[in-house]
């Protein structure tokens, strides 16, 4: 009876964890979606500012003022693009990879000779 009192004691702790765990965690993608659009509106006037000094006090024409700011985009996505493609694992990642791997191979040895041996015992009873 304390073993099932037990356990219903755990599933409700662990549904009240992950329920709240849920909570903060859609709480925290709010709050990064409002932080993301006040980024954007803060680069959106950086190059709009960047744009009105270069026509203001360079003297250059719009169409080469915004030619220069899409090449100058273009480079930084370019960077960061070649950075994001060349990002490897690290070695905590490929260290946790190889505990993951070994604690299968080990699953898996132990469960297959249970699993071998109900064959052979389902075997023998035929017989």
């Amino acid at each position: 009876m304390r073993a099932l009192r037990a356990s219903r004691i755990v599933v409700d702790a662990e549904a009240l964890r992950l329920r709240l765990q849920a909570r903060r965690l859609a709480v925290r993608v709010v709050l990064v979606a409002v932080a993301l659009g006040f980024l954007v509106c803060a680069l959106v006037l950086a190059h709009v500012a960047a744009w009105f000094w270069l026509r203001v006090n360079c003297g250059w024409m719009v169409q080469s003022t915004a030619a220069l700011l899409a090449v100058g985009d273009l480079v930084v996505a370019g960077v960061l693009a070649w950075v994001a493609l060349h990002l490897g694992p690290g070695p905590v990642e490929i260290e946790a990879r190889l505990v993951r791997q070994q604690a299968w191979r080990a699953l898996v040895e132990t469960a297959s000779w249970p699993m071998v041996l109900l064959r052979v015992l389902r075997l023998v009873r035929r017989r």
